[in-house]
């Protein structure tokens, strides 16, 4: 009965929702020539005042002076009719429905697998959230009729959901960066140390960085296209080498435990002492001998290769697609931190000195005295 009762209000809401039209719509009546778009609304759930804008999932309906020529070049196909924002084809992209009778046809903005390319580029780069756009239709995807259009509000990003994603990223960073300063999320390498004041790990820094860019990025992405398959084989490869980097150092500290050795030196030496944090830069460039290289080239990297990421994410709306050669530079770079790591850190535990016993003084009586 749920069923039934969805199909008949659907059947219902579809002819009124045809039959809507903005009080303020212009009518211009054939004259014989070629067709030309002189209007195009939305729907907005009839709210007049945002009918010049459309987003993702709207509704938007165009209407075409001399409409029946233009029909005519599609062989009197209306899925045949073809969007066009900005000049290009929204290729793949069937119309919702079509009015020959007052040239109105109307398309649901979708994505479709054709169209991936144009809306990546109608929607990247967002600098507010709507973009002045052309609009027109054409009877295939070559070439566009004339339009009147060019100043229609293509929506790119829903404000609410916009705030939204803001407020909870900020939390993320903030909940983030508190749990690596104070419960020791990135922290490792000191037995013995308070978990707090242990250093900060690269390597896991490094794989909670790229953990963090990739989560915000696929949120962002699909925020504004609808887009969810948007991990890429090169965000599995960095996700990779950032899991096994951080591995292969836990691997290598376990195997440095402290050792005790005997000493024969007569002066005991000063014990081996722990290693504790003395700040978050420091812990993560520097060594037992101070800064040291393979620390700072891979921190570079990954510093480097962040911004790449955010900054295509940014223009494209999607994940970054880094050449077999950058990877292999990154896992280079991980692989020469983990190979000058194995010697980074080693130290020994001296045992303390136990001087030789000295051998009993004889007396006269021939007895010794202890």
């Amino acid at each position: 009965m749920r069923l039934l009762s969805l199909i008949v209000t659907l059947l219902v809401a579809t002819p009124a929702l045809a039959q809507w039209e903005p009080k303020d719509a212009p009518t211009v009546p054939d004259d014989g020539g070629p067709p030309r778009v002189y209007y195009v609304h939305s729907y907005h759930d009839h709210d007049e005042s945002r009918v010049n804008m459309a987003g993702l999932d709207d509704v938007l309906s165009v209407h075409v002076q001399n409409f029946s020529a233009l029909i005519k070049d599609t062989n009197q196909s209306c899925s045949a009719i073809v969007l066009f924002i900005d000049s290009m084809a929204v290729k793949g992209l069937q119309p919702h429905s079509c009015d020959l009778k007052s040239g109105h046809v109307r398309y649901k903005l979708l994505r479709t697998r054709q169209s991936q390319d144009v809306w990546r580029t109608l929607l990247g780069s967002p600098s507010g959230y709507v973009r002045p756009v052309s609009i027109s239709v054409g009877s295939n995807e070559q070439f566009s009729i004339p339009t009147a259009v060019t100043s229609f509000e293509l929506e790119l990003i829903p404000r609410g959901k916009l705030f939204t994603f803001f407020g909870v990223t900020l939390v993320g960073l903030g909940l983030f960066v508190w749990l690596c300063r104070n419960r020791g999320l990135i922290r490792s390498g000191s037995p013995g140390v308070a978990p707090l004041r242990q250093p900060y790990n690269l390597s896991q820094f490094q794989m909670a960085f790229w953990f963090f860019l990739v989560v915000v990025s696929y949120v962002f992405i699909w925020l504004i296209n609808d887009e969810l398959d948007t991990i890429t084989d090169s965000i599995l490869g960095l996700l990779g080498i950032g899991a096994g980097t951080a591995l292969g150092a836990a691997l290598i500290d376990k195997s440095k435990q402290p050792t005790t050795e005997p000493s024969t030196s007569v002066t005991p030496p000063e014990p081996g002492k722990p290693r504790e944090s003395r700040g978050f830069l420091e812990d993560l460039l520097n060594d037992d001998a101070g800064i040291s290289l393979h620390r700072f080239q891979l921190f570079v990297w990954t510093l480097v290769l962040g911004v790449i990421f955010c900054a295509s994410v940014y223009k494209n709306l999607q994940m970054p697609e880094f050449s077999a050669t950058l990877l292999g530079l990154m896992g280079l770079s991980s692989g020469t931190f983990l190979g000058f790591k194995l010697p980074e850190g080693t130290r020994r535990v001296d045992a303390p000195v136990v001087p030789p016993a000295e051998p009993p003084e004889a007396t006269p009586g021939g007895t010794t005295t202890p």
